[in-house]
């Protein structure tokens, strides 16, 4: 007998943490983007991060329910809801389509925007964009990003809506005792463990993007 659509997806997302090490314990080794610390206090840290791409989606709706339509949309993706297409060297060139199954990725970053949420997967930097499989749900987007600075501020236990701006205030009263960097408008909210990892050792971070002060 087979299982229902939403039993499969959760098998899957099963599999694909317990293969990583994206554990109960919160031990992580996958591959997530690359950066350079430029200045380090506690949980708060200035980061200058490398380009990237991101597969994202959008939803209209509140937190939690955005959260979780979008992350089925890029779980979906990364697990084959993709074409990959291969060129076989013929009298003229065949295509063949077969799905691609995409390396998980760390973190998972979620972004306000007005009456919506933005979330993105990083892809594993072995990729180039043309490289990447077209998504087969249009409401995927592949989008390359370009070098950054931003500011984070790390903490452990559950994160919600009301903890993730909590801790974004925090990050922007710091900056300002820092006074060497501009913070943006916003901030992303960025997770790293699966929900089974022990509350006590979860990784959550709030993101928000800084220039440098002119002196």
């Amino acid at each position: 007998m087979g299982y229902p659509e939403p039993m499969k997806l959760l098998i899957k997302m099963i599999i694909v943490f317990s293969m990583s090490s994206c554990s109960l314990f919160g031990i992580q080794s996958e591959e997530g983007p690359r950066y350079k610390v430029l200045h380090k206090k506690g949980d708060f840290e200035i980061r200058r991060y490398e380009s990237y791409i991101v597969a994202k989606t959008t939803v209209q709706g509140n937190y939690d329910d955005a959260s979780e339509v979008a992350f089925k949309r890029l779980a979906g993706y990364i697990f084959g809801e993709n074409r990959s297409d291969k060129k076989l060297s013929m009298t003229s060139p065949v295509k063949v389509e077969k799905s691609l199954k995409i390396p998980m990725t760390s973190p998972v970053k979620l972004t306000k925007e007005s009456g919506s949420y933005t979330m993105s997967f990083f892809m594993p930097s072995q990729y180039k964009k043309r490289e990447l499989p077209t998504p087969l749900n249009d409401k995927v987007k592949l989008e390359e990003v370009e070098s950054k600075t931003i500011a984070s501020h790390r903490y452990t236990w559950l994160s919600s809506k009301e903890r993730n701006d909590k801790k974004a205030k925090e990050l922007r009263e710091w900056l300002k005792k820092l006074n060497m960097y501009e913070a943006q408008e916003g901030y992303t909210y960025a997770g790293y463990n699966p929900p089974w990892t022990i509350p006590f050792l979860r990784r959550n971070e709030v993101h928000i993007r800084v220039k440098q002060l002119r002196r």
